[in-house]
């Protein structure tokens, strides 16, 4: 004959430490509580960024967004170049770069076949 555990110890233990973590989530006011607060999804409120900001959030040196910055998406209020959320978007889609894709070629820039010139040496 065997020994068979009692069946209240497996997922009763479960729902103990279940409930236990919920009683702390409930104590300590909810999960955000616990991570200090994080607003991770809430949109900044701001409408333009400067370039300190734009180039910590488009991971670049600032240095690179003030040399490019006549080719690229920015706006200016009086001397003050700022940026919005499409700029950033925008200049990171300018660089997005895709490893094996060929790159597409119109009609129109078919390479002309090479022909002799009309001013050719003659063959004797």
């Amino acid at each position: 004959m065997t020994a068979v555990a009692p069946a209240s110890t497996g997922p009763a233990l479960d729902l103990q430490g279940l409930a236990t973590v919920v009683d702390f989530l409930a104590q300590a006011g909810g999960l955000d509580a616990l991570l200090g607060n994080r607003a991770t999804g809430s949109p900044d409120k701001r409408l333009h960024i400067g370039y300190s900001e734009a180039a910590e959030r488009l991971n670049i040196p600032e240095k690179w967004l003030r040399e490019r910055i006549s080719s690229l998406p920015h706006r200016k209020l009086g001397k003050f170049v700022q940026f919005t959320e499409e700029d950033l978007r925008s200049i990171s889609d300018m660089h997005f770069v895709s490893p094996g894709a060929k790159a597409q070629r119109d009609d129109n820039s078919a390479l002309i076949p090479l022909q002799p010139s009309q001013r050719s040496r003659k063959r004797s």
